[in-house]
This record gives C-alpha cells, sequence and structure tokens, in this order.
C-alpha cells in the first residue's frame, strides 16, 4: 500500500546494525524509543536474547538466515519491550557489505498499531479534503495551487488541475487576489493565521454577478519546522455579503440622518435652519436643492389661516446646488415669488406629500423663467422631489431637490430619508415660529437657568481660601459681568481686624473701609468709589446706613440724580456716577450669623435690563454664601493672631550666652498649613557652664498645639534646671504631656554638653537622632534607644552618652526640615548631612545654608534648627560643678 510504503517518514523508524552472528553493532534512538533498550544495552549483545522470547527464536533465527543469504526480508514479527509486553513491528532487512567485506545486516521497524493509526488518518483526512462542501486548497512557498478540493474548484469554475502550478492572480484574475496573496504572504512570513478574510470579486464560474468569499489561512510546517506553504478554507458568503452591504448603508444613512437631525435647528433662526437643511441634502443626498417657507410665516402672520388661490407666496430661504453648470446666480435668496395654481408646489402643499415631478412640468421661481434655469431642470436633472414642510399639521412651505443625470436614480431609501430630513426641518421652522410668539416666555426661562447656574458656579468658586479680602474678591469675579457692571464690597473696621462685629445704633454714622472692587467695562467708576484700603462715612440718615442697620436690600431700577443722591457717601460723587453711565443699582447688606458685616454694591452700566425684584433675591443669595465665607475667614483671622501670639511668646527670643559653646538657631513657620505649628527649641543654661538643648515637635497645628507646646517647654525648662538626665527630664514630661489629655502627644530630643570634656548626654522621645559634625566636614548621627512619644506614657527612656569632637558641631532639629510628602526620610537626612559637611562657613551661615538647601515651598510643617559649635575655653577660665 502507498501508505505502508512510503509512510516510515510519518513515524518513529528504529534502525539496527547486526553482524553475521546476529549482535547489534548500532542501535538508534527511535529504537530506543520504540523498544525501551538503551544504545548502551543494545549494542554488543545478541538480537535473539536481547528481543525474543525462547520459543520465538527458531522462526527468527530462520529468517536472519535467509537475510544473510542475500534474499532479504520484510514483514511483521513480535518483539519483547524491555518493560516485557510485546510490540509488533513490521520489519525491512536489508543485507549489506561491511568495511572489511564482511556481510552485515541493515533492519528498519516501525510499530505496526502506529502505522495504521496513520493509515486510518490519511483516509480520514482525504475524505474530509474531498467530501468537505467548504472549498479547501494548499499553496506552495510561491503561492501556487498543490491541492484543491472539488468544493472550491466548482466555485470558482475551473477545475482541478486547471489550478494546479498556477497563482491564485492567474487562475482567478477577476477578483481582489493581489490582496489576498498579500495576506498569505504575511501569514508565511509571521505563521500568524488571518481569519475571516474577505474576498470579493468574479470567477470563471459565474462571470455575470460579483460575489464574495470569507477565507481563513494558516501555514504549514514539516515536524522539523521547514515551511511547507499555506492553506486555506473558503466559505461563499455573497448573501451575508450583499446583507450586510444593504445594513451598512441603512446605517450610513440612519447615522447621517441623526447627524442631519443634529445639524438642521441649531438655532431658532428660520433661514439659518433653511440652510442647513439645504446644506445636508446637497450634495449627500441630491445636487440641487432649494428651500421656500410662506411669506405669511415670515410675516409673522397665522399660517393656517387660508389663502386664495393664486395668491400665496413664498420666499426662497435658502439655495444650494452641487453641479458647476447650474445657474445658480438665476434663484437668488430671498426672493418672493407667487405660486401658480395648480402647480406642483401648491399640489404638493394642499396634499401634504412628496410628488415627483419631471423637470419639464416644473415652473422654475425665478425672475427670468425662461432663462437657464428652466434649460438645466429640463435637460441635466433627474425628476424632481417637491416636499412639503408640513408640521403639527401646518403646512409652511416647501422643498425642491434632484439629481443631475450622471447619478443613480432615487431609490426608495432615498425618497424614505428626505421625507425624514424635511420632516425634522419643518419641525425645527415651526419651533422658530413658535418662539416669536414665546419669546418672553423664553427669556423668563433663560434667565431662571442663567441665575441657577451662577448660584452653583458661586458654591463652587466663593469662600475657596480663608482669606478675607480674596473672598470679597472671588464674589466680585463671579458676578460680573453676568450679573452687574460694576460691584464694591465694602465691610466694618471691625470685621478686617477679626474683632465681633457690633450692633449699629440708630444715631451711630457707618464707617466701611473698601475690600474689593470690580468693573467690567472700564466705566470709569472705579475713579469714582473707594480704592481698596480707603474708607467712606455714611450719615445715619443715608439709605445705605439705614439698610445696614435693618438687614434689609436697596433696589433702585431706575437711577437718577435724586436716589443716586441718597446711596453715595458724598455728594461730589453723584454727577461722576451718572456721567459712567449708571442706571440701576441694588446694595444687599453682607449677613452673618445675626450681625452685619458690610455691605455689596451692584451697578449696571452696558447692561440695558434693570434689576429686577428676582434679581434682589439672586444677589441676597449670592451675599449671603459669601457673608459666611467672610465670616469664617474672620474668626480663623482672631484665632491665627491669637494662636501667633501664644507662640511667639513661648519660644525663645534671646540665648543667654555660654562660655565653651557658640549657638545659633532658626524657626519658620509652615508656608502651606495655614495655622500655627507646636515645634519648639530652648538652650538652657546649667551649673558648671553645662547646657541643655531642647528642641521637641507637638503633633497637629493650631490654639491646642499652640498652647501644648507652651506647657511642655516650661515643663522641660524647669526639669533641665534641676540637673536631671535627659532620659529623666523626658520622663517627667512624658508624665506631664499624659496628664495634658486630649490626645495630644509630642517627640523631643533632650541633650547636655558639657564643655569640660566635651561630653554631651542625649535621649530621645520618638524624635529624630541630633547629627555630629566635625572638623574635617564628617557627620554622624547620634543613635539613640528608640522611645515612643510624649504623652503616650508607662514609656521608659534611656541617655547615651558620647564626646563631641574639637571644633565640632552639634545639630538638633525638627521633622519639618528633612521630611517631604512622598519622599523618603533617608533622603533629607542625607541632604542635611551633606549641606553640614561644609566646614567653611561660620555658624549662622550653616543655619541659612541648611533652610537654603531643605526648605521648600509648599512646606506642611514648621522647622525648629539648634546648631551649638565646641569652642575651646577661654585662658584661665575653670568650670564649676
Amino acid at each position: 500500500m502507498a501508505a505502508r510504503l512510503g509512510g516510515h517518514r510519518l513515524l518513529p523508524l528504529a534502525t539496527a546494525l547486526l553482524d553475521g552472528d546476529g549482535r547489534f553493532l548500532h542501535w538508534s534512538e527511535d529504537a530506543e524509543a520504540l523498544l525501551g533498550y538503551s544504545a548502551e544495552e543494545a549494542v554488543g549483545s545478541f538480537a535473539a536474547q536481547l528481543l525474543l522470547a525462547d520459543e520465538q527464536r527458531p522462526a527468527a533465527l530462520g529468517l536472519f538466515d535467509r537475510v544473510t543469504s542475500g534474499r532479504g526480508w520484510s514483514g511483521v514479527f513480535p518483539v519483547r519491550h524491555r518493560d516485557g509486553h510485546q510490540v509488533e513491528l513490521e520489519f525491512r532487512t536489508y543485507p549489506i557489505a561491511g568495511p572489511d567485506g564482511r556481510l552485515l545486516v541493515l533492519a528498519t521497524a516501525s510499530d505496526v498499531r502506529a502505522l495504521n493509526q496513520v493509515e486510518a488518518d490519511l483516509v480520514i483526512l482525504d475524505g474530509y479534503f474531498t467530501q468537505s462542501p467548504i472549498g479547501l486548497a494548499v499553496y506552495d512557498t510561491d503561492l501556487r495551487f498543490v491541492r484543491i478540493n472539488p468544493a472550491l474548484a466548482q466555485m470558482n469554475g475551473l477545475s482541478s488541475q486547471q489550478h494546479l502550478g498556477r497563482r491564485l492572480s492567474e487562475a482567478l484574475p477577476g477578483i481582489n487576489a493581489a490582496e489576498i496573496e498579500e495576506a498569505m504572504r504575511h501569514v508565511l512570513a509571521t505563521g500568524e493565521p488571518v481569519l475571516d478574510a474577505r474576498s470579493h470579486g468574479r470567477t470563471p464560474g459565474n462571470p455575470e454577478h460579483d460575489r464574495a468569499w470569507s477565507a481563513s489561512y494558516f501555514r504549514m510546517e514539516s515536524p522539523s519546522g521547514q515551511i511547507l506553504g499555506v492553506a486555506s478554507s473558503i466559505i461563499d458568503v455573497t448573501e451575508r455579503f450583499r446583507a450586510e452591504a444593504q445594513a451598512a448603508r441603512a446605517q450610513e444613512r440612519l447615522t447621517h440622518l441623526a447627524e442631519a437631525t443634529a445639524r438642521i435647528g441649531t438655532t431658532l433662526d428660520l433661514r439659518r435652519t433653511a440652510r442647513e437643511l439645504a446644506g445636508e441634502i446637497v450634495p449627500r443626498l441630491a445636487d440641487l436643492c432649494g428651500v421656500l417657507v410662506r411669506e405669511r410665516l415670515l410675516a409673522d402672520t397665522d399660517p393656517e389661516v387660508g389663502e386664495a388661490a393664486g395668491t400665496m407666496l413664498v420666499r426662497r430661504l435658502a439655495l444650494a446646488a452641487a453641479h458647476p453648470r447650474f445657474p445658480i446666480e438665476d434663484l437668488p435668496t430671498e426672493g418672493v415669488y407667487r405660486l401658480p395654481p395648480g402647480s406642483p408646489y401648491t399640489q404638493a402643499m394642499v396634499a401634504g406629500r412628496t410628488l415627483t415631478v419631471s423637470g419639464r412640468n416644473l415652473p422654475p421661481l425665478a425672475d427670468n423663467p425662461f432663462g437657464g434655469v428652466r434649460s438645466y431642470l429640463r435637460h441635466e436633472t433627474q425628476p424632481l422631489q417637491v416636499s412639503p414642510l408640513v408640521a403639527r399639521g401646518t403646512v409652511l412651505g416647501v422643498v425642491v431637490y434632484a439629481r443631475h443625470n450622471d447619478r443613480e436614480p432615487f431609490d426608495a431609501q432615498d425618497f424614505a430619508f428626505g421625507d425624514e430630513l424635511v420632516s425634522r426641518a419643518a419641525v425645527s421652522i415651526d419651533n422658530a415660529r413658535l418662539y416669536l410668539h414665546e419669546h418672553e416666555t423664553l427669556r423668563q426661562a433663560n434667565a431662571a437657568r442663567e441665575q441657577l447656574a451662577l448660584l452653583n458656579e458661586a458654591s463652587t468658586r466663593i469662600g475657596t481660601t480663608l482669606d478675607l479680602q480674596r473672598t470679597a474678591e472671588e464674589l466680585v469675579e463671579v458676578v460680573l459681568p453676568r450679573f452687574a457692571d460694576f460691584v464694591t464690597v465694602d465691610l466694618l473696621d471691625p470685621v478686617l481686624r477679626g474683632d465681633e462685629p457690633y450692633k449699629l445704633r440708630d444715631d451711630q454714622s457707618v464707617v466701611l473701609r473698601t475690600v474689593a472692587v470690580g468693573d467690567a467695562y472700564a466705566s470709569g467708576l472705579t475713579a469714582t468709589a473707594d480704592a481698596v484700603g480707603e474708607a467712606s462715612e455714611f450719615d445715619p440718615a443715608r439709605d445705605y446706613a439705614k439698610s445696614l442697620r435693618t438687614g434689609q436690600s436697596i433696589l433702585v431700577p431706575e437711577v437718577d440724580e435724586t436716589s443716586l443722591a441718597g446711596i453715595v457717601s458724598s455728594q461730589d460723587r453723584v454727577a461722576p456716577a451718572l456721567a459712567a453711565g449708571i442706571h440701576s443699582f441694588l446694595m444687599v447688606p453682607v449677613l452673618a450669623r445675626g450681625a452685619v458685616l458690610g455691605g455689596a454694591e451692584f451697578f449696571r452700566t452696558r447692561n440695558p435690563e434693570p434689576f429686577t425684584p428676582a434679581d434682589v433675591a439672586l444677589a441676597e443669595e449670592l451675599v449671603a454664601r459669601a457673608a459666611v465665607s467672610i465670616d469664617n475667614a474672620r474668626l480663623y483671622r482672631r484665632e491665627h493672631e491669637t494662636a501667633l501670639i501664644l507662640q511667639r511668646g513661648l519660644l525663645s527670643q534671646h540665648i543667654r550666652p555660654t562660655p565653651g559653646v557658640e549657638i545659633a538657631y532658626r524657626y519658620l513657620p509652615s508656608s502651606v498649613v495655614s495655622e500655627v505649628g507646636g515645634d519648639w527649641f530652648d538652650v538652657v543654661p546649667l551649673s558648671g557652664d553645662r547646657l541643655a538643648l531642647i528642641v521637641g515637635d507637638v503633633m497637629g497645628h493650631g490654639m491646642r498645639a499652640a498652647a501644648t507646646m507652651g506647657q511642655l517647654r516650661t515643663v522641660a525648662r524647669t526639669l533641665a534646671t534641676l540637673d536631671l538626665t535627659p532620659d529623666q527630664v523626658l520622663t517627667r514630661l512624658d508624665e506631664t504631656a499624659a496628664d495634658i489629655g486630649e490626645g495630644q502627644f509630642a517627640t523631643c530630643v533632650c541633650a547636655v554638653y558639657d564643655p569640660a570634656d566635651r561630653s554631651c548626654t542625649a535621649a530621645s522621645a520618638g524624635h529624630l537622632p541630633p547629627v555630629v559634625v566635625a572638623r574635617d566636614g564628617s557627620t554622624q548621627p547620634i543613635e539613640l534607644p528608640p522611645a515612643v512619644p510624649l504623652g503616650v506614657g508607662g514609656a521608659g527612656f534611656e541617655s547615651v552618652k558620647v564626646t563631641i569632637p574639637e571644633d565640632g558641631i552639634l545639630v538638633l532639629y525638627t521633622d519639618g526640615l528633612i521630611e517631604r510628602r512622598g519622599q523618603d526620610i533617608d533622603q533629607g537626612m542625607n541632604l542635611l548631612c551633606r549641606t553640614l559637611a561644609d566646614r567653611g562657613r561660620n555658624l549662622e551661615e550653616t543655619c541659612d545654608a541648611v533652610l537654603a538647601a531643605l526648605e521648600t515651598e509648599g512646606a506642611e510643617d514648621d522647622i525648629a534648627v539648634i546648631m551649638a559649635h565646641v569652642l575651646p575655653p577661654p585662658e584661665g577660665h575653670a568650670t564649676t560643678r
């Protein structure tokens, strides 16, 4: 059988070489795979002893003698596997002469069961290939047909022989062969299969009609990886292709309709809507389009009132033409024409449906009806479509459109599409008509919407900071120019100082200071009004003062000289204000938590609309939102200034000089956090010229942190003067912090320096370690035992004693110096050490250099630094204990 004769290459092929005595001289890897014996086990062994049972040997030896006699032998014979089971092998034997003339036997063998399976698989595969209703083909690496099944040959209308040896472009020139072959080259080059590749065209089997196919391609490779060619499977998808094409066309029209709908009627302008309609019809649907609207509609006359025959007038609002020979100059827009009785125009409008009319039967609506337009309609256009503009049962006008002769005729989808466009445009035109009657209602609705938007914007833009003046400026920025043309915000002096606002007496003048001014159009009112920071006094009888006492707003819709004189603080401002164009005025008291903080004035100059009661309600809401933020800023300013005073009073203001030590220090508050912090430092002189250096950091900000800092600093200073060791100081200080309570914790480091032996004894409560700088610029943090912050309670602290080198510097600091959000603290520590390593500066310069290197814009924590420079003691100076 062919499969059996040529099939060894499809299966593992065991080979062995035997000498004339039946002893193995060679044993292949496939032999080891089939029978389990390694080459080491087989070579040198007798085949009969290794592979056969006793009862098999006589028959096998007889066959071996036959082979050695030169006759050869092929057939099936069972042999023993290394694990003991029988394996049926198909043998082929060949007697050959060895190098020295000795007779040798070459044997090859394959597993019979595997060979049978391959034969069965080949039968199935061949049956699948020849009987499959799907087109199948195999191409070589030059993309030439190697094999093709009957189904594909029938599809192509050629016999299998007419395909073989030819490329697709040669066999089927009527399809997109170049594109297909490029896809197959990609598969050959990359090994990536291509699925559902579409091809189309005409074949010899059906040369009159276009067909479409879906094909998949994959690369064929041998087991060794050699590229053999490309295989393909192909199915005819012509019907699906046509359905998809129709669906795509329908989808395209639907998309165009949706886009056109969005572009038609973008305004409530009749003419623009007409131009938008004509622009959507030309050139996508037609090459010519005219839009005519009844003149009664444009004259704001009810179009539902009938017109006598022959009296209907229409105006051409839009005209679009895509063909270069159309005489567009003969059909001017805005031309008004009387419709001939019984013409297709009137017929379509009366019937309320589209008419298809030959160009010969449609009288041109032109100044010269017998000119170039008539000739063009008769000889160069297909039948025209005359569609009435109908909306809500009312006929508004008519639309005429047509295609040039060189385009395909309109089909049913075109008619439906055109009618839908005209119908939607008619609604937009009718909306514009209704708008003319409902203008005032819409204006009021728009005004309400704008007011709501203004309020929404004010809620996010006013009060973004705790800065009093900035909040007033934000109010001005929000209302200009949408609500007013000129605005001022004035506050009482006590409010600006952070004090509590007082109740105004009936006989008391009012002094207001301007904090924000805004002019939308440089009207000149800025020169008339108070500048920011200036103050004005209002007599108790003035309307402004009365408004502040009562909390009632002042509305002057129409400003004249008399009304303005009762408002301004000085009569010399009346004339310049009127000259600047003020015609409407509104003043709203700034009220928060029942107290009057000041007033906000709104003026209109260019905006012609006067202020209304609705505007008063809007302004009061805007000012009320700003007033709460202004009062919050006032309360914050008072607390902040109080905390700053407390903090400044608690921090060291003067460091007493100490023999043998030079001291420099710096304190910088946070540049981001608006509240004061709890960082502190202290230098405490002790007996025997010793010196205690203390740096601490109360967690948090604000009054509580500052107050806690003051208590801990005072206790720490007192404890240090009692000659307690640093660990004892921190133990007592921890008890004090725990007694304060309220969840207040602090870190602290305490160091006692003795100039007699340059010793430094230090202890830490969760604080960063001090740094020692030697004369040569080398730096070393003091390793202190870890401990919890002050206030946790019950923790022990331990002191460590080190020696400060001659001319050395001891540096204590708070975490604000080296800690940054999103940055490893080691980076800050390394930068601090590198900066301190430069010993070419004096101590004050070193302090400045450290801050310049480590202070960053937007720091979120305070910074405290103490540096102690070890100096030699003065001659003749002795320490005392």
